[in-house]
């Protein structure tokens, strides 16, 4: 309980936000790709009164992939925030958008080649803010186009036995999380996307491989390049460094009650400097990380994240994450999707003894609400409210207060 503390201020807050949230927290949907987001809105779409264009074009999509055994998916996500309350920044606005195109070629029984395409644009609020949480995982680099991903994959013996090779992204099959684990559908913040301890790199050179011998049960471990970057293709720095990681999962069901609690262990392999002595460095990193989520009933489900770090190395050394979901808040609204998340980045006694110790606090502190709201079956809007308690753990630095809206499309 000691990594619990909160000054009187930020308890009545949390309080508060905790008190109304618990009466309808919930479930939504993790992380997909665009390929996913369009296969799971066409039984939408088939069951939606009338003929309409997209039912049109689902049609013709489903021809193609039948006759070439080629699929493809869109999206396009669009951010504005603004800070209602930072120091200085009061009434700034900036948006980040990018889009995404998704091709799958099917290749042979159970194997496919993934290419993906993007475009970047804008930082957003987190150019005016420093945070280690992040207020949008989205934003970064300006980028043109370019092929975040092309790896190969392949399922067998029924699917028990899944591989991936080529340049992926690790994080898109390892920290998955029913409630928390996409910024496009779900919170906006980095720390609620995934686990701020495990060091995920870039899109880049890797392979993964599951093995699931029961629906209850897997086993999955991975390997990349540490140093990356999604916009090059890897190949020149694919064995100067390496990221390996290993996840072991239990996916038990009470009737249609499903939980998924995953315990990660993972290794960095790459020079790094030790944070109060510049001139000594090491090689290796370990570290672990817990990520469960749990439904209550058919709309209401729970999550937990929590892990830690090598406080010599890292300025966080230790950092978890809770909150939950519901669907269809409102009755009628079937698709919609209400959230909250609350996270702390807990910084190690190194760092806080080698910074400033006057200036600098034990945590950062992450709220976040969200509500989605789908237009219609590809088309989905999502108002979000985020807190930012000690941003950049800077007692001297204002409490953060950012709104956002966030547009997808996908078909």
């Amino acid at each position: 309980m000691s990594y619990l503390f909160w000054n009187k201020k930020s308890n009545i807050v949390l309080c508060a936000i905790l008190t109304s949230y618990f009466s309808c927290v919930s479930l939504c949907y993790a992380a997909l790709t665009p390929l996913e987001l369009s296969e799971e809105a066409a039984p939408r779409i088939e069951a939606a009164p009338g003929r309409t264009w997209i039912k049109g074009f689902n049609e013709s999509r489903d021809n193609f992939a039948e006759k070439y055994g080629t699929r493809f998916g869109f999206v396009l996500n669009y951010t504005q925030q603004t800070i209602l309350r930072g120091e200085q920044d009061r009434g700034r606005s900036r948006g980040a958008w990018y889009w995404n195109f998704d091709v799958s070629q099917e290749l042979w029984p159970g194997g496919r080649v993934i290419t993906e395409f993007e475009v970047d644009k804008n930082k957003g609020v987190d150019k005016f803010i420093p945070t280690y949480s992040l207020f949008n995982s989205n934003a970064g680099e300006n980028a043109s186009l370019y092929i975040p991903n092309l790896y190969l994959e392949q399922g067998c013996s029924r699917d028990r036995i899944f591989m991936a090779a080529g340049k992926l992204d690790l994080s898109d099959w390892f920290d998955i999380n029913d409630v928390a684990n996409s910024a496009d559908e779900q919170f906006l913040s980095e720390v609620l996307v995934n686990s701020y301890t495990i060091p995920f790199p870039s899109k880049g050179i890797g392979a993964m491989v599951k093995f699931q011998p029961y629906d209850w049960l897997y086993l999955q471990s991975g390997a990349s390049t540490a140093n990356s970057s999604s916009t090059k293709t890897g190949l020149s720095n694919a064995f100067n460094s390496a990221f390996f990681i290993n996840e072991f999962g239990l996916s038990p069901k009470i009737g249609n009650l499903k939980g998924n609690y995953r315990l990660i262990f993972y290794l960095l392999h790459r020079k790094l400097e030790y944070i109060t002595d510049e001139t000594q460095d090491k090689r290796n990193q370990f570290g672990f990380s817990l990520s469960f989520d749990q439904a209550l009933t058919e709309r209401i489900t729970l999550f937990l994240r929590y892990g830690f770090d090598d406080r010599k190395i890292n300025a966080v050394a230790y950092a978890w994450s809770a909150g939950g979901q519901i669907t269809e808040p409102i009755p009628g609204r079937k698709y919609d999707c209400l959230g909250i998340g609350v996270a702390q980045n807990i910084l190690g006694r190194d760092f806080r003894t080698f910074s400033d110790p006057a200036a600098t606090v034990s945590r950062e502190t992450m709220i976040e609400a969200y509500y989605s709201f789908f237009l219609n079956d590809y088309l989905a809007l999502t108002s979000d409210l985020q807190l930012v308690i000690n941003p950049d753990a800077d007692k001297d630095v204002d409490n953060a207060l950012v709104a956002g809206i966030r547009l997808l499309l996908f078909f």
